[in-house]
């Protein structure tokens, strides 16, 4: 966010930009009662920047900010722990992704990074987005599996823990910060602070 203020020249505090931006998505759930819509996130961001701009009366670019965030995602490292992981977990397990992204900028940071899985889904594979079950029975269809064999692991409770509930699957929420659960939550299947700490769950020594 900073990068954009100073692209852009806007006279805006970051950290506030990206509490509002973060907001202005929960704002269009809500007018679609609560029922996740899905579209690509260039656009999906970029409405959500014209919101952020409009309220802090900015004659800011909101689809040239949607793009620098596509970018930066493009580009961002992994956790240090995640190949290792993913390596222990090989000879053990079937791997697939399954991520909220547009598929340029996710195989983009997928090849950047050197990651392979087994099947890879995107919200603009599956036309729908997290937490809906639909994204999720489509990975199930793709891996040949019934949901209920599949632990579905990621950091946000909502679409990580939330989503694999509706459709049936197991989860694993990797709580890097903290967070406290909501009550419209399920509990975790499993609930751990890294992946290195879901090692032991799942393979024996």
């Amino acid at each position: 966010m900073a990068e954009i203020c100073d692209q852009q020249g806007l006279e805006a505090d970051a950290a506030d930009l990206w509490r509002r931006f973060l907001r202005a998505a929960l704002h269009f759930r809500s007018e679609n009662h609560d029922a996740p819509v899905y579209r690509r996130y260039d656009e999906a961001w970029a409405i959500q920047f014209e919101r952020v701009f409009k309220q802090l009366r900015f004659a800011g670019d909101a689809w040239s900010a949607a793009s620098h965030l596509k970018q930066r995602l493009a580009g961002a490292d992994l956790f240090d722990e995640a190949n290792p992981v993913l390596e222990a977990l090989r000879p053990h397990y079937r791997l697939a992704l399954l991520s909220n992204a547009d598929d340029d900028f996710l195989n983009a940071c997928l090849d950047r990074n050197s990651l392979q899985f087994e099947t890879t889904v995107t919200s603009e594979q599956a036309q729908a987005i997290k937490p809906s079950a639909e994204i999720f029975h489509h990975l199930a269809r793709l891996l040949d599996l019934p949901p209920e064999r599949i632990l579905y692991v990621g950091d946000s409770p909502v679409p990580d823990v939330l989503g694999p509930a509706n459709a049936g699957m197991k989860s694993a929420w990797v709580n890097r910060s903290g967070i406290r659960r909501s009550r419209k939550v399920p509990r975790p299947d499993i609930r751990v602070r890294s992946l290195t700490e879901l090692l032991p769950y799942l393979v024996s020594r």
